[in-house]
């Protein structure tokens, strides 16, 4: 089995088979790589054909937890997750098949000014409170790539799907319900030339969001004896009316996917190169009726570039790894007739990893990397900006105990820190709200503040445990403290202070 398309394959996946023609040590390193370089290449049509690994599958359970006060405004203040993960790749003459199933339950506890069905999501329109309540969620992903020769070992026609439920439910009024859904489809189209596989795709795709707002205690409804139980409204980035009107969200996704892998000399390299557009439209159910109206329009244009590159030698094994990606939004407020919210966001990252020899059956791997990252948004009507740049460099020792009996062991260390470049607000004084106090000023804080974290991680390896499977176990914590005073001049409902642990432990079986 070629190493490089072997490597390739599991370095995009969240753990990975072990072949019986691998040595222990490439099998841990195979296994480590594929934990950590998840974040930068996604498997596609192309690398999956590339890969010519013909049939595996693995499953996996974890659990997660994460506390602290050093935030930003919108993350709770203790969170625990619970996922089961399960995928494989079979291959049925000219057929070669690829599937995941991916179920997370996660739990927020102490969440505040964030009523979003996807937390993290990108979008100008969403339901805030100032009161801090527990929120659950249920997501449910799945798909695959159905991959067929059209001429064998030379041309092939992919199509894949990728789909998305997920539901969130507050606990304390005023209570968010909001169920999401997404189905996106990547068709492919792949050559391969001698050992370079090249594939053009496109990407389609539908998704939609029910958006519901419940007071059950009716001395909520937006007294102000209970300021912090109001609902409002968000309508970008500070623009904010008091409101409890359902809503119905529409997302289309189209886009264009350029993919290689192959080999220069030594060097197997990997690209992949995309572009995405998510059109986003929000719609208020007209009264007495069963159409909708748009209040809100957003735009959200996306532009990636991963890049891998790997050496495997005699005496050390290397690899190189870039990814960037770009992000430009801005919406049309229908009640303004002008666009109100404008967002950006660049992130980088570079890597760069050595792996020594086994010797006395052990060896070590260093690990190099530097992250940038620079957001900016902006709210018109509000008269809000909130703008950061920050640089994240870290360094990272992994050391591989090789056993006799093929028990697989390793231990890393990582310490990083983060160091702000340029921290911006902009508020002027007649502007100021619940969002501004509540959000804006304590996500200013949090990033121009300096920060290091400590990281420790374990894996253990082995098929003694279960016949016919290799088990694998993980612990995985880290630590993030803030290094700089935090100079708090404003009057905010929070102050982002001390630190946050995080820790997340592992079981997977490999079929």
């Amino acid at each position: 089995m070629n190493k490089f398309f072997q490597l390739f394959l599991l370095v995009l996946l969240p753990a990975a088979v072990f072949s019986q023609e691998q040595t222990a040590a490439d099998s841990l390193y195979i296994y480590e790589q594929a934990a950590k370089n998840i974040r930068f290449i996604r498997l596609g049509a192309t690398q999956l054909q590339g890969a010519k690994i013909s049939k595996y599958g693995m499953a996996g359970l974890s659990y997660g937890s994460g506390s602290g006060h050093f935030r930003v405004a919108q993350e709770a203040e203790k969170s625990r997750e619970a996922k089961f993960f399960t995928e494989g790749v079979s291959t049925l003459d000219r057929f070669k098949l690829y599937g995941y199933f991916f179920f997370k339950r996660s739990w927020d506890d102490s969440l505040a000014f964030n009523q979003k069905g996807i937390k993290n999501s990108i979008q100008p329109a969403y339901f805030i409170a100032g009161k801090a309540g527990d929120f659950e969620r249920q997501t449910f992903t799945g798909g695959g790539i159905i991959s067929y020769a059209v001429k064998k070992d030379k041309l092939f026609i992919s199509t894949g799907i990728d789909y998305l439920y997920n539901s969130t439910a507050g606990s304390i009024d005023p209570r968010a319900l909001v169920y999401t859904y997404k189905l996106i489809f990547n068709p492919e189209i792949s050559y391969r030339f001698d050992n370079q596989v090249i594939g053009l795709g496109v990407t389609a795709g539908y998704g939609d969001e029910t958006v519901t707002v419940k007071i059950k205690n009716k001395n909520f409804g937006g007294s102000q004896a209970f300021p912090d139980r109001i609902s409002y409204l968000n309508y970008g980035y500070g623009f904010i009316q008091v409101s409890t009107n359902d809503f119905f969200r529409k997302n289309t996704y189209t886009g264009l996917n350029l993919s290689y892998a192959g080999q220069l000399k030594d060097w197997n390299l990997a690209a992949k190169l995309s572009y995405l557009v998510t059109q986003e439209d929000n719609q208020f159910k007209l009264e007495n009726g069963i159409q909708f109206i748009d209040f809100e329009t957003f735009q959200l244009q996306n532009y990636t570039v991963d890049l891998l590159a790997s050496k495997k030698g005699r005496r050390n094994s290397q690899q190189v790894s870039f990814h960037y990606s770009k992000d430009n939004g801005d919406d049309q407020l229908i009640s303004l007739a002008a666009r109100n919210y404008t967002y950006k966001r660049d992130d980088a990252a570079v890597s760069y990893s050595y792996l020594s020899p086994v010797k006395r059956g052990k060896n070590y791997e260093w690990e190099a990397g530097l992250q940038y990252q620079s957001a900016y948004q902006k709210d018109a009507a509000a008269s809000h900006v909130l703008k950061y740049t920050v640089l994240n460099p870290e360094i990272k020792n992994i050391r591989y105990w090789h056993q006799p009996n093929r028990d697989l062991l390793s231990a890393a260390v990582g310490l990083a820190a983060r160091l702000p470049l340029n921290t911006d607000v902009q508020v002027p004084a007649t502007q100021v709200n619940v969002f501004t106090s509540g959000v804006v000023y304590p996500d200013y804080l949090y990033w121009s503040s300096k920060a290091g974290r400590a990281s420790f991680k374990f894996n253990y390896a082995t098929d003694r445990l279960i016949q016919k499977f290799r088990t694998g176990l993980s612990f995985e914590t880290s630590y993030l403290k803030n290094l700089s005073p935090v100079n708090n001049q404003f009057n905010t409902a929070f102050v982002p202070s001390d630190g946050y642990f995080m820790f997340n432990v592992g079981l997977n079986l490999y079929l």
